[in-house]
């Protein structure tokens, strides 16, 4: 397991409220306090996409499945020029789908369910967290 620092998910934690209280929507509790983890757990992970393609790794398994749905997710929301759109958001439903029966974690199953939102919520918070990250180079693209 990898550490997170805690000033990192403060940070985007702070960005996803700012943004649900700019923006008038808000995530459940628990999904935006996984967001808020899930990007500030690739702050230090320069090398997040999957090897060799996103594809390979859901149609052979190489990756599981939340991983590989939390990389779809982060991708779509922070670099919404990469890659097609539509592929990278079948991927990431499907596999917090899979996450969601394998792990018996309902809160996947929502993400699944309202994917495109979360991705927006993503799109949106990153903005100002940039400020805070200034040397983060993925997400100054």
């Amino acid at each position: 397991m990898k550490f997170i620092k805690d000033e990192y998910v403060s940070a985007f934690r702070e960005c996803l409220i700012e943004t649900s209280r700019q923006e008038g929507f808000t995530l459940p509790e628990d999904i935006e306090a996984y967001v808020a983890i899930l990007l500030g757990s690739f702050v230090d992970e320069p090398d997040f996409l999957p090897s060799p393609t996103f594809t390979e790794a859901f149609m052979k398994g190489t990756m599981p499945s939340k991983d590989l749905a939390d990389v779809c997710l982060f991708v779509r929301g922070v670099f919404p020029r990469y890659g097609d759109k539509t592929h990278l958001t079948t991927i990431g439903k499907s596999s917090y789908g899979n996450a969601s029966r394998q792990l018996r974690i309902r809160m996947f199953e929502d993400i699944a369910n309202n994917f495109e939102v979360v991705v927006k919520v993503i799109r949106i918070s990153t903005t100002p967290a940039k400020s805070y990250f200034k040397d983060v180079k993925w997400l100054n693209h």
